[in-house]
């Protein structure tokens, strides 16, 4: 058979007549709307509209967040300011880690700068000195040693640490008060 006789043959489908009253409606139903959606009487009248709910919403908002922090209390669940300082807390960490990554990272490289010092020759390391005597001797500092790097001078002044009663450490210079559950007395 060929298509033309496949096409006459075909019974027509009544759903396909429902198909484009419905898309016709649709269209016509979405011109009208955002006509009247993009109107300025629509944009006066939505807006006088939300601020009557705003002037009848505000008086209960506090209220509404004063029982809910209690229910939440009761429930030993955590409120939303306890989400915010554990966030607070988290970011602190990162921030110390970030640090401390830093700080391992110029050790490190340090580390593995005098590790290739120290395995240069004899008489590699003999030329090496008298180039730096050399240019001491120059200089207005002759015979003074070169500083150490500032990483490695920072990292030796550190603050003083104190043990806590259960055995973990605590630098005494960044200690926080501890907020006590005044219901259980617990910390």
């Amino acid at each position: 058979m060929s298509e033309a006789e496949a096409g006459a043959t075909k019974q027509p489908d009544p759903t396909e007549q429902f198909r484009e009253m419905r898309d016709a409606y649709l269209a016509i139903w979405s011109k009208s709307l955002i006509e009247t959606v993009n109107s300025e009487s629509y944009a006066k009248a939505s807006g006088a509209a939300l601020n009557g709910l705003l002037a009848v919403a505000a008086p209960l908002k506090e209220p509404t967040e004063q029982m809910m922090l209690k229910m939440l209390q009761q429930l030993n669940m955590p409120t939303s300011a306890d989400f915010a300082v554990l966030a607070g807390r988290f970011t602190n960490i990162e921030l110390l880690l970030d640090n401390l990554d830093a700080k391992l990272d110029r050790i490190e490289s340090l580390v593995t700068g005098s590790t290739s010092e120290r395995q240069k020759t004899p008489s590699e390391s003999a030329s090496d000195g008298a180039d730096v005597d050399r240019s001491n001797a120059n200089s207005a500092n002759a015979g003074v040693r070169a500083k150490a790097p500032r990483a490695a001078r920072t990292t030796a002044q550190k603050k003083p640490i104190a043990l806590r009663a259960g055995g973990t450490l605590k630098r005494t210079a960044t200690v926080k008060p501890v907020r006590r559950n005044s219901r259980k007395g617990i910390r």
